[in-house]
């Protein structure tokens, strides 16, 4: 009688399974935001298998979450595996992909050579990554020594230099490219085959180098909806800035490009192109300060606002500097300089930062910083602060603010995730990229984080009333240090 065939599952390329203290893990790649909590009997069960093979087939729940992780590049499966865990949907629309990619790549070939760099990009409506990636265009034009065509959207837009007779024939390709997910596209260069692009991080990455910089230097973030409307408006312009051996992309418009115009020349990078990652604007009395969707700091004077822009920016030039137990996590902190540090959710910074009088007055601040860098140390862990006018300095985390579950509906019974599945959405906040020391680092740290259920509202009389005693004692011990 022949053995059963056993199908192999195999971690995928760039993918960690970081252990957390009440025994599940999180599955997460260390070269984008891509992460998924697996409780203590899957995390068993996963490493189970990886180790000894699939021999039989798994029940529908398990098929699902194989199914998902293949598709995000968490897992590999060999093809008897992929056979069992396929979706006929799937394969349908990954065959429709191949075909697209192929035809693309024929198309591409009939283009004579160019003397200089094309992109033919497909976009469409209703996407925001299209959005903020023609925000981007425009408000860095003019570009030179190359040409990107966007099309898609009953629309057809050139930016820098293309061939003379390449528009239409250009936007045909951009066009052919939308079917593989919008913003898509295909990069034309000369003496070099071309290219396929696959989303804004891809095309946005191309863009940067075919106007001759290296895309790892360049910081690209993931747009939303939000971050589209505070990015467009007329006149806005994005100013290329360095920060360290990286550059930023600082959107500015109205008066406050005039009033920033000396400090950002004297800061600018050599860059032809950088997308929108903070915008600067003055509607009325206030310098509003955002990073991408995300209101993070109201400002009454130019100066206060530099001096916000100066620590964004050192902040984006240290993250190359964590130390392999140290992990940058993409969220918020508030500071107290003798209370500790208080971590709360992105999607809190607006609402908190319309509350800063409030905070100042009971001795609390929004730090301006894009992330927060996590350690352990005696038992604590520990988040390196960026107080506005002051050097950085670490302080003990008191705690992880989180919103309420949502209430029960008709459709759905109420859900309260565990304390360690919210210690998993910490650890799934990790700055990418990162080495997989340091995130099991953040694994390990992220345990010794508590948990509090409050809302951006009854924060503000939680924080009045903090007293962290262990806290206090380890902050007293670092200041004798």
């Amino acid at each position: 009688m022949r053995a059963p065939l056993t199908m192999k599952i195999g971690w995928g390329r760039q993918t960690v399974l970081a252990g957390l203290a009440a025994g599940g893990a999180v599955l997460a790649r260390t070269d984008t935001a891509i992460g998924a909590y697996l409780n203590a009997p899957a995390a068993r069960w996963l490493r189970r298998i990886t180790a000894t093979g699939l021999d039989e087939p798994p029940g529908q729940a398990a098929l699902t979450c194989l199914r998902v992780w293949a598709s995000t590049g968490l897992i590999t499966l060999d093809e008897q595996a992929a056979i069992l865990v396929g979706d006929p949907a799937i394969e349908e629309y990954e065959e429709r992909g191949r075909a697209v990619r192929r035809e693309l790549l024929q198309r591409a070939a009939l283009f004579p050579p160019a003397d200089t760099p094309i992109l033919a990009v497909g976009v469409g409506r209703d996407c925001a990554y299209c959005d903020q990636l023609l925000i981007d265009l425009a408000a860095n034009a003019p570009l030179r020594d190359g040409g990107v065509v966007a099309s898609g959207d009953d629309q057809t837009r050139v930016f820098g230099t293309v061939p003379g007779a390449g528009p239409d024939r250009l936007a045909e390709l951009a066009r052919a490219a939308a079917p593989l997910g919008t913003p898509s596209g295909v990069l034309l260069r000369p003496g070099r085959p071309p290219r396929i692009l696959e989303g804004y991080r891809q095309v946005s990455a191309a863009i940067v180098s075919m106007f001759g910089d290296e895309p790892d230097r360049v910081v690209v973030e993931t747009p939303s909806s939000c971050s589209v409307n505070v990015t467009s408006g007329e006149g806005t312009s994005v100013r290329p800035v360095r920060a360290g051996d990286r550059v930023v992309g600082i959107a500015t418009r109205g008066a406050v490009t005039g009033e920033l115009d000396g400090w950002l020349s004297a800061h600018t990078a050599d860059a032809a192109y950088a997308p929108a990652t903070l915008t600067v604007e003055r509607p009325r009395n206030l310098y509003l300060v955002y990073r991408g969707g995300a209101m993070i700091a109201r400002h009454r004077t130019p100066a206060d606002t530099i001096a916000c822009l100066q620590a964004l920016l050192a902040a984006y030039a240290d993250h190359a500097g964590a130390a392999e137990d140290e992990a940058d996590v993409d969220c918020g902190v508030l500071w107290h300089p003798d209370r500790a540090a208080v971590l709360i959710p992105d999607h809190w910074l607006s609402p908190m930062t319309k509350k800063s009088s409030r905070l100042r007055r009971s001795g609390w601040q929004l730090c301006p910083q894009p992330y927060v860098r996590l350690s352990m140390r005696d038992g604590q862990a520990w988040a390196r602060v960026r107080p506005l006018g002051e050097d950085p300095q670490v302080a003990p985390v008191a705690f992880l603010a989180v919103d309420p579950p949502a209430p029960a509906t008709d459709e759905q019974l109420a859900r309260t995730p565990s304390s360690e599945e919210r210690a998993a959405q910490l650890v799934c906040w990790a700055v990418r990229p990162l080495t997989p020391p340091r995130l099991h680092a953040l694994a390990a740290t992220a345990h010794h984080i508590p948990i509090r259920t409050l809302g951006p509202d009854p924060i503000l009389a939680e924080l009045s009333t903090l007293v962290l005693a262990r806290g206090a004692d380890s902050l007293e011990r670092v200041r004798a240090d």
